[in-house]
């Protein structure tokens, strides 16, 4: 029998895991970020915080790396 280490992930990690997984396919897809991407803590964190406000990956790359007013 296999061991799925991801099994014993709650939900929130599963759902954030793939949200930045999105983020980052589309953020290289539009030419924001090419490999190799370094993900420190706070970037991290300020991902989360776009998952967490219900942003789109799209939407959080947009926010992540659009012109600030």
């Amino acid at each position: 029998m296999l061991d799925d280490a991801s099994d014993a992930l709650p939900q929130y990690v599963i759902e954030l895991r793939a949200w930045l997984s999105d983020w980052y396919d589309h953020a290289f897809r539009v030419g924001y970020v090419y490999p190799p991407f370094t993900l420190d803590t706070a970037i991290a964190d300020r991902l989360e915080g776009y998952f967490k406000a219900g942003l789109t990956p799209a939407e959080g790359a947009t926010a992540f790396f659009g012109l600030v007013h």
